[in-house]
């Protein structure tokens, strides 16, 4: 027999499921983050946040940076409308603001079940400091390789995630490489770290990349193209990959690369394409409203990165069924692509190797189609369906 509730002056039917559930205290669950910039974390919390069930989880966002004020101000991201969101600062950080930031989390935090620090640093360590003073539990997410990425940041850094992550009341990781590589730097029990993958929404991308193309791009794809995307930055090793498309260009195998994505690399990557006599067929198009649609057009997607953790654009790219090419950085695109069964691996800081296996893309159509198949089988283990019941699961088991 079912039950009936009111919604709107309408009677809806619901079943007993759907009363005890609409019932039940929802738990309160606060994200905190530094600022909403147009990173692969960033991504990931918001696709967290709109995959939650509002049913089941009432949920807030905390940013150190006011959302107009960071690094997207030009176009902030969408959160979505059943998320309150809170900021501290509107102008820029100094470190003795940091007392101020931590007073405004533990008002935001008073009233929450559980505090996920979603992203390291700074915003780790003020949900620790807030979870302790207001005896919350906290929650943890490992996006990178900390071994490796720790070798390439401030030291301080380093030894604050190895101090603050045993205090933690779980830890999740991105990723098998990731957490194994915590494991190394930091002492936490086995028990206390999940690996819950990132994951893509699929009907979002797939819906997107239906969009028109913006006005430049029809030069672009006027040649076959090899695409990227992210922040233009060293970590991402793009000025790799520029050496690797003068070197295929040197070799008679005529396309354009497309980067898309901004950051403070900008001015040296120009002047590298423009060193190397290729600056006419490299395209930086900066941040761009509709990366799917871009993204789709392409003939294969490149990731030169340095050290990632679980690389959302490569995942994005084989959602959409590209051929994909990747350094084997650690850590992330090797345990992604199958140690290379679902995608080209090549040396890190390898711009030979790098044009090799691209070249080899561009220049043959059966092998383009078999590595496009290959993507879309793979991108299937990264799908939301998998993920969102893990998190809600290990959500509800911290509160």
């Amino acid at each position: 027999m079912q039950s009936t509730v009111m919604d709107d002056s309408r009677l809806v039917a619901a079943s007993p499921v759907d009363v005890a559930m609409a019932a039940a205290k929802r738990r309160r669950v606060l994200f905190t983050m530094v600022e909403l910039g147009p990173g692969g974390v960033e991504t990931n919390v918001l696709n967290l946040l709109s995959r939650l069930d509002p049913r089941r989880f009432e949920m807030s966002l905390f940013l150190h940076h006011d959302p107009l004020s960071a690094l997207n101000r030009s176009s902030p991201r969408q959160v979505p409308d059943h998320v309150t969101m809170v900021s501290a600062l509107k102008g820029a950080y100094r470190r003795w603001k940091l007392p101020f930031i931590l007073r405004r989390l533990m008002s935001a935090a008073r009233d929450c079940d559980v505090i996920v620090a979603a992203q390291e640093g700074r915003a780790t360590l003020l949900a620790c400091l807030a979870g302790r003073l207001l005896r919350k539990p906290v929650v943890g997410c490992i996006q990178f390789d900390w071994e490796s990425a720790g070798r390439q940041m401030r030291k301080r850094q380093h030894w604050g995630l190895r101090r603050l992550c045993p205090g933690m009341s779980r830890i999740v990781a991105c990723g098998e490489d990731s957490a194994a590589a915590l494991s190394r730097i930091a002492r936490i029990p086995k028990d206390r770290v999940t690996v819950i993958p990132n994951f893509v929404e699929v009907a979002r991308i797939t819906g997107q990349a239906e969009f028109p193309l913006p006005a430049w791009a029809g030069r672009v794809f006027a040649k076959p193209t090899v695409v990227a995307m992210g922040r233009l930055n060293h970590q991402k090793g793009f000025d790799v990959l520029i050496r690797a498309h003068a070197n295929l260009r040197g070799r008679g195998i005529d396309h354009h690369l497309l980067i898309l994505g901004d950051g403070e690399l900008r001015p040296e990557l120009m002047a590298l394409a423009n060193e190397l006599k290729v600056k006419q067929s490299v395209f930086l198009p900066g941040f761009c409203e509709s990366p799917f649609a871009v993204l789709k057009r392409g003939t294969v997607f490149a990731l030169p990165s340095r050290f990632e953790g679980l690389p959302f654009a490569l995942i994005e790219a084989m959602t959409l069924g590209l051929p994909v090419v990747a350094a084997d950085c650690p850590s992330g695109p090797g345990e992604v692509l199958g140690r290379g069964r679902f995608g080209g691996l090549v040396p890190v800081d390898d711009a030979g190797s790098l044009a090799t296996s691209l070249g080899e893309v561009l220049s043959d159509g059966a092998k383009r189609k078999e590595m496009a198949g290959l993507s879309l089988e793979r991108a299937a283990k990264y799908a939301d369906v998998h993920a969102m019941p893990a998190w809600e699961a290990l959500l509800e088991s911290v509160c």
